[in-house]
């Protein structure tokens, strides 16, 4: 794999902004956004559910569907406005997230009989393109490469935090699912706690590592695309129509123990379920895409995976979280999902 490089630029904010590429980024800035108020996020206990509840109320004033030449994610030397990126180019830029829901400056309130606490942690933006209408499915394979290398330096980085216990990318893609603006980009949430639904994937491995167990099931019923290292197939337990998880065929933790064969595959397998679901849509597809890694770099029971949830009951029919789902926590499935493995599959291999 080619050399990466990653320039580390000081904003006028003091934050720091990521720049990663193949080639060394050495330009000048232009001019910078002005500095906003940092984010006092803080989080509440909610005793019904057992789960903690982020509030983090300056979210609301985020820039939201701004035309191009204002988008605050493209290269800001090459519209007369400043951006996130005063550069005229950049392969893949970081940067904190300016709306954090957690940062190091979460804010300590007292409410009586309410258990809270500082929302700390960090949020992060990855911008995976200078271009503005670029996407997963048309990039060139090269630059997925830099962004699971990218994705997998931020683990490394956030993971030594003392507030961070646990780090995960994901990308929100369409406005069916929230996005405020159209340019490429994901976000990296690193929480001060272990979230729900990652607390009982821990305990499901140290059970038995199930993904493997199902291994051959997934590889002839339920596959979608597999290569040398990867299998992207729709769970037999999947919660959405169209539901795909990708999975390492062998047992990895996390993808900071990628090697470049294994970082070239999963680049691969990222752009063809995106690929697919675009093709099958004949669209861009809405969906949630999340890389769910163990806590500890170093861990012989979790299995990596990325699950992607487009949010359609079948065919472009929109999934609705209903009565059900939201006050029972119960989904309901009109498609089974060896019916969707097999539509997918003309679609992503």
């Amino acid at each position: 794999m080619n050399q990466i490089h990653k320039r580390i630029f000081i904003r006028n904010d003091k934050k720091e902004l990521y720049l990663y590429g193949y080639k060394e980024h050495i330009e000048s800035p232009s001019q910078e956004l002005e500095i906003t108020e940092i984010p006092k996020p803080h989080m509440r206990w909610n005793p019904s559910r057992e789960e903690w509840v982020t509030y983090s109320a300056g979210r609301k004033n985020r820039t939201s569907f701004p035309p191009k030449e204002y988008c605050p994610l493209c290269p800001g030397a090459n519209l007369n406005y400043p951006t996130e990126i005063p550069f005229s180019n950049f392969e893949v830029a970081v940067f904190p997230n300016r709306w954090a829901s957690f940062n190091p400056n979460g804010e300590n309130i007292f409410l009586e009989n309410i258990l809270s606490k500082p929302s700390k942690g960090e949020c992060e933006v990855v911008v995976y393109s200078p271009a503005h209408l670029d996407t997963i499915s048309e990039m060139p394979l090269e630059r997925i490469e830099l962004l699971t290398t990218v994705w997998i330096d931020r683990y490394k980085e956030l993971q030594k935090k003392p507030d961070v216990k646990y780090v995960l990318p994901f990308e929100n893609r369409g406005e069916e699912c929230g996005v405020t603006l159209h340019h490429p980009h994901g976000q990296i949430y690193a929480y001060p706690f272990i979230p729900p639904a990652i607390e009982k994937e821990i305990r499901a491995f140290k059970k038995e590592n199930f993904l493997i167990k199902i291994m051959k099931e997934l590889e002839e019923k339920y596959y979608v695309y597999q290569n040398d290292n990867f299998i992207a197939a729709v769970p037999p337990f999947a919660r959405y129509a169209y539901e795909v998880w990708i999975i390492p065929k062998i047992q990895i933790e996390g993808p900071w123990k990628f090697n470049d064969k294994q970082i070239e595959d999963f680049s691969k397998c990222i752009q063809q379920v995106v690929k697919g679901y675009d093709s099958f849509l004949n669209k861009r597809c809405p969906y949630i895409m999340g890389l769910h890694a163990s806590p500890e770099l170093n861990d012989s029971q979790f299995h990596f995976h990325v699950e992607f949830y487009p949010p359609l009951r079948h065919g472009d029919k929109p999934k609705v979280l209903a009565g059900s789902e939201s006050m029972a926590g119960v989904f309901i499935m009109d498609v089974l999902p060896e019916d969707s493995a097999k539509v997918l599959r003309k679609f992503m291999s």
